[in-house]
């Protein structure tokens, strides 16, 4: 007996301890809060996903206007569908591809296919609604459960039916929505549980293709076409630039499984996800492998706080900065180009939705923290487009470059990960790539080059655009540096202070300047007209800061840090107003002409430290945590943007902040929570702390880094790598 006490008492101590860790893991997800942004022009949709995972089962209004761009808005009370693509936070509209709606009733051959289909839309509360990370569950009013879940490829659907009723289940391969347009459908019962078939549509994406394999838990009855709906047959196929089905579960039970995969490549695709990824009909295992797969990623960063609102915020971010890219390429290594043709990967992942513009300024800094097997294989996902297209991507979209938004920003998200050593992808190549991208003619380009500014009347969004791609060419300069291209170093360098000759020292402000080297009038910092201006979803107040990699030279500009800082008083304390009849709605979240709700604005809070005064980075950086971010459906600003909005918060609430991510520093603002622990390697961890004994505790008194007082206001990225501890003393007053 005495030999067996020490026993037990040792396995019951080893169990508390295994314990603590998986209870801490389990609340992280219970701070996700999947609505956030899902109302007001956040664009994000509720639905069940995976990190950067390539299927987003998630619910569809029938709406289809701008803050409809993910399919889903709050303030609806009808679900038209449940689709398997969806966007997070765009500006604009596309996917929503395969639509799978549950009905009680029987096709009405009087109507068309598709008013019956749209007779089946169907009302509910958002008090029967619920999501969680990878699952979804709504009730309708006519009684019908839909519970969704999702693996990387794959999602399950599960249909509880009330009972006396049909059970039965209408899918939609023809409607368009937002800005996408049916080409071609193709539906295939392959036997009495199994479908197969495809979607061709034209949209934001020109050329969007989705393969799919569709596998029921029961035998099934299945009427198929476009203008009426005829039996299909095993072995039957029905092709058409449109096709709805109806689909007859019988009445054997009133519980359905569906399991669909999709592939851009071929059906052969879609079932090899489907065999790999769900062999199983286990709908619950498929919710816990997806919760699990959530809590693996987000552990990566833990916040202690006694504010559970900041928690849940800090975390939903988290979770909205994981969404995007997502992967692409099937099991079999497949996946559609923007050259039409098949491609294939073996190595790594191929990832689609690149919001560049977006995120190259906190999204992608963030994975070289926390995702950086994943930053490296999506650079090489942009390599692979180079291949294909001949240049690297500006706004690519399910194998399509849409050429959206401005900037060549593909550039600084490479220079980024191999300044910081990821290096999983051939620098010789990318450089190659880099090089080829910014001396392109596209989009104003050329003129760039010829005048070192771009010409009003020449080009729209001169102004913005001559700021990006001076910042570009900074980043393609340090590029050079690093692989030993000394002429290129200096050509692209000197190239990155174009932005100067924008800027007009009589106002103080980037103005449109003509070829002949006249200011464009009538000039008002004020005025905004939504990409059809010399500003690209802005005005002068907003852009006249992009110069991320040369802010010591545009204090100069300025006459110096107290003129520059005055300037930033200006931003911040000035009306919020909009002058232009056509203004940009995606300039939202003012604090005076500050415009946190889109990303031009997202690096100025911090330049106060570049003038000796990080008390006014901390007070509004603060501020913009704590007003413009919810635990609400409206809990942003602005649209989300594919990750870039949350990758603000996160970053911003531990304390730092990549002004010019290709820098490898971050300037430190104010932490929003008393610790935050970063895991940089399997035994390695930051460890942020800070007095907050109040909320009103915004102001930092000193700060020590692994106990040596920083006398600084930034922080390298590979003093965050090694490891170690950054403790901020906090103050509630300056």
């Amino acid at each position: 007996m005495k030999t067996v006490y020490p026993f037990l008492f040792f396995s019951f101590c080893f169990t508390l301890l295994n314990c603590q860790p998986k209870e801490q893991e389990l609340k992280i997800t219970e701070y996700i809060n999947p609505f956030i942004g899902t109302a007001n022009h956040g664009h994000c949709f509720p639905g069940a996903i995976v990190p950067f995972g390539g299927i987003q089962l998630s619910p569809d209004n029938p709406r289809s206007g701008w803050d409809w761009c993910s399919g889903y808005h709050y303030t609806d009370s009808i679900i038209s569908s449940f689709s398997l693509t969806h966007l997070s936070g765009t500006g604009i509209g596309d996917l929503q591809d395969i639509r799978f709606l549950p009905v009680i009733s029987r096709p009405d051959t009087s109507i068309s296919p598709a008013e019956y289909i749209q007779s089946g839309y169907a009302r509910f509360s958002h008090n029967n609604e619920h999501a969680e990370p990878g699952y979804y569950s709504v009730v309708f009013d006519n009684g019908i459960k839909t519970e969704l879940s999702v693996t990387q490829r794959c999602g399950i659907l599960y249909y509880q039916y009330p009972d006396h009723t049909a059970h039965a289940l209408t899918i939609d391969l023809s409607t368009a929505r937002n800005w996408d347009n049916t080409i071609e459908t193709s539906i295939r019962k392959i036997n009495n549980r199994t479908l197969e078939g495809y979607r061709k549509s034209r949209g934001w994406a020109s050329d969007q293709r989705v393969y799919f394999v569709i596998e029921f838990s029961q035998d099934c009855q299945v009427l198929a076409g476009k203008d009426n709906l005829t039996p299909l047959e095993n072995g039957q196929r029905f092709t058409g630039t449109g096709c709805y089905l109806w689909i007859d579960f019988g009445d054997k039970t009133n519980k359905i499984l569906a399991k669909v995969s999709i592939s851009s490549a071929n059906t052969e695709g879609a079932l090899a996800n489907l065999e790999k990824e769900i062999s199983h009909w286990s709908f619950d295992k498929v919710k816990k492998d997806a919760k699990h797969n959530w809590k693996r990623e987000l552990q990566k960063i833990k916040a202690e706080s006694d504010n559970e609102d900041n928690l849940t915020n800090f975390y939903t971010a988290l979770y909205h900065a994981y969404t995007a890219p997502y992967t692409f390429s099937d099991v079999n290594g497949n996946y559609k180009g923007p050259d039409g043709e098949i491609h294939s990967v073996r190595n790594h992942i191929q990832y689609t939705v690149f919001s560049l513009w977006d995120t190259y300024r906190a999204s992608h800094p963030l994975f070289t923290i926390t995702q950086r097997k994943r930053a490296g294989d999506m650079i090489n996902s942009m390599l692979k487009h180079y291949d294909a297209y001949g240049l690297l991507p500006v706004w690519e979209l399910a194998g399509n470059e849409t050429n959206c938004m401005i900037g060549n920003h593909a550039v600084p998200v490479i220079t980024e990960a191999w300044l910081k050593g990821i290096r999983n992808f051939d620098g010789e190549k990318a450089y190659e790539a880099m090089k080829k991208t910014v001396l392109n003619n596209r989009a104003g380009m050329g003129a760039f080059r010829t005048y070192n500014y771009i010409p009003y009347e020449l080009e729209n969004e001169s102004v913005s655009k001559t700021l990006e791609y001076a910042y570009d060419d900074w980043c393609v300069a340090q590029m050079a540096k690093a692989l030993g291209y000394e002429k290129d170093y200096l050509y692209f360098l000197k190239s990155s202070q174009n932005y100067a000759n924008l800027f007009d020292p009589s106002t103080g402000f980037m103005r449109g300047k003509s070829a002949s080297g006249k200011w464009k009038t009538p000039f008002s910092p004020l005025y905004s007209k939504h990409r059809d201006d010399e500003y690209t979803e802005g005005n002068a107040w907003q852009y006249s800061w992009l110069v991320q990699q040369d802010i010591e030279g545009l204090i100069a500009l300025h006459g110096g840090k107290e003129a520059f800082s005055n300037k930033l008083d200006s931003l911040f304390t000035l009306q919020a107003r909009l002058e232009g009849e056509e203004a940009s709605p995606d300039i939202s979240g003012f604090i005076g002409q500050y415009a946190h709700g889109n990303e031009p604005s997202h690096h100025i809070a911090y330049l106060y430290n570049y003038v000796g005064q990080p008390h006014k980075t901390q007070f509004y950086v603060n501020k913009i945590l704590t007003e413009l971010y919810k635990n609400t459906p409206e809990g942003l600003c602005g649209n989300e943007d594919c990750g870039q909005m949350s990758a603000w918060y996160v970053f911003s609430a531990m304390g730092f902040y990549p002004v010019n991510p290709a820098e490898a520093k971050y300037q430190l603002g104010a932490p929003l929570f008393k610790k935050i622990s970063i895991k940089t390697g399997p035994e390695k961890k930051f460890v942020i702390t800070a007095n907050k004994d109040s909320d009103k505790h915004i102001y930092v008194k000193e700060v020590y880094l692994n106990g040596e007082k920083l006398n600084r206001t930034w922080i390298t990225h590979d003093e965050i790598m090694k490891g170690g501890e950054l403790q901020f003393i906090m103050s509630d007053s300056i």
